[in-house]
């Protein structure tokens, strides 16, 4: 017989909508469960090594070789994310786990993903946050246009978790299919998503040399110049080496390059970026796309891709690393990453939806939670080709660039009354969630909904039934950029 819990809200999943969302709403202090698969908090945060805290400020001038191509160190444009996103941060900044200074963050900020893990779990304890880890959501009951709850399975059998709130923030869109919510997925006419990525940490690697390499064969650094790179790295800074377009050339000319699972281009050409994030001086994080139009809300092609990726991408590609890229002669893997990293998958179909203009406009909204000035950064569905930098990814910033709204209606399905979404899965279309779903993003969203759902439970309202100006005050008094 399976067990039922009840709380005013449940947020399922605790990457940053998830960690958003369940900390606003248990600050409010109402009773909220945070359902989360994994052992520790964070996502794709900590389990999944994406420790560039991208989108803090407005984008401006990346693709150019200007002051906007240094992301870690950019800060010539305004700040339009803060709250929680920044609160945690500057946590981290006070223990000296991440490169930046507090309130005044650059674009893109680089962190340890160790030290993350228990500032979120000291902050859950700080807002009197229920947890529920090693806990998988799969499925739900509703009655007429509400969930009654959820179905989970952990360790003490099936559970049953009630609530007057749930707040999907699984990225993947999960309860706004079993609720019958309509949602979109991939590409419009081919429905292929962005592709996936499994990181890699190496050690003993020589950068100087590889810096060394760009400064000779300028044209395979896609990013910035070698010049400006090399300041960073003197200084300590992080950096972040685009490119080897030439050098992957040669290797799959010679069959030395694993071909990427799902390629629609005969020679394929990967993004390919040599990170040092907040590792120490010869190590680096890589970050390499690997499989292509991987529907990853489908089991079996979700195991084909994890498969694939560690079985032949991810040692192919060290072993490529090693024998062509100047620097990693000698390199060792020390470890990858625990989660795949996703871009896309599910993206509801709700009230409003977020498009390319509103962010090529700078929209503004009378029911704004959250901004977001991040570019569109959507990644190629089918891989890119010699011809193309960046392995196809499209990069579109707006013309003039000073950041634009997102609603509330974009958070809200259209008939189930007490659900409310978080992060990449809102209603938005594949070229605005190439800007929404970056970290601080997807934890402002989620900080809205946190409130709202918290609101909801008090005024004993529906989640469309939330007033919004008092949505918007409560989110002011905590530092939300509005």
């Amino acid at each position: 017989m399976s067990e039922t819990k009840q709380f005013d809200v449940v947020v399922v999943g605790s990457g940053p909508a998830g960690i958003g969302a369940a900390f606003a709403s248990a600050r409010a202090g109402v009773n909220t469960l945070l359902v989360e698969k994994n052992s520790v908090l964070g996502g794709q945060m900590t389990s999944g090594l994406v420790t560039g805290f991208h989108g803090m400020r407005v984008h401006e001038g990346f693709i150019s070789k200007g002051v906007g191509s240094i992301l870690m160190d950019d800060r010539h444009t305004s700040v339009v994310v803060k709250g929680l996103a920044l609160e945690i941060m500057n946590r981290l900044a006070d223990k000296q786990a991440a490169y930046t200074v507090k309130d005044d963050p650059p674009m893109r900020i680089e962190y340890d993903p160790e030290a993350l893990i228990p500032v979120l779990f000291e902050m859950a304890d700080e807002y009197g946050l229920h947890l529920m880890l090693n806990s998988f959501v799969f499925g739900l009951e509703k009655k007429g246009d509400k969930i009654s709850f959820l179905k989970v399975a952990n360790k003490s059998g099936e559970v049953h978790i009630k609530a007057n709130v749930f707040i999907d923030a699984s990225a993947d869109g999960d309860l706004i299919e079993w609720a019958g919510e309509e949602f979109e997925k991939g590409d419009a006419l081919s429905h292929r998503c962005m592709p996936l990525s499994i990181y890699q940490v190496i050690g003993n690697v020589d950068l100087q040399k590889t810096l060394d390499y760009f400064r000779a064969h300028p044209q395979d650094l896609h990013i910035s110049t070698v010049d400006r790179w090399q300041q960073m790295y003197d200084k300590g800074a992080p950096i972040a080496l685009m490119g080897l377009r030439d050098l992957v050339q040669k290797a799959v000319q010679n069959g030395d390059y694993p071909i990427p699972l799902g390629t629609s281009t005969s020679v394929p050409y990967p993004i390919f970026d040599i990170q040092t994030s907040f590792l120490p001086k010869g190590f680096v994080k890589l970050l390499v796309d690997m499989a292509y139009g991987i529907d990853i809300t489908n089991a079996d092609e979700l195991s084909k891709a994890e498969i694939d990726m560690r079985k032949n991408q991810v040692p192919g590609i060290f072993s490529f690393m090693k024998k062509y890229v100047p620097g990693f002669e000698n390199a060792y893997m020390l470890y990858t990453s625990n989660l795949i990293g996703t871009r896309e998958s599910r993206r509801l179909k709700g009230i409003y939806t977020i498009v390319k203009d509103d962010v090529l406009e700078n929209r503004k909204f009378d029911d704004v939670v959250a901004r977001s000035g991040r570019a569109m950064n959507v990644h190629s569905s089918g891989g890119g080709d010699l011809n193309q930098e960046r392995g196809g990814q499209q990069w579109i910033e707006a013309p003039i660039p000073i950041g634009f709204d997102i609603p509330y209606r974009a958070l809200l399905p259209k008939t189930v009354k007490n659900l409310i979404t978080s992060g990449r899965c809102i209603s938005v279309d594949r070229d605005a969630l190439g800007s929404i779903r970056g970290e601080p993003v997807c934890m402002a969203i989620g900080e809205a909904a946190g409130v709202a759902g918290a609101l909801s439970t008090i005024l004993q309202v529906g989640c469309k039934d939330v007033p919004i100006k008092e949505l918007q005050l409560q989110l002011k008094k905590y530092n939300v950029v509005l």
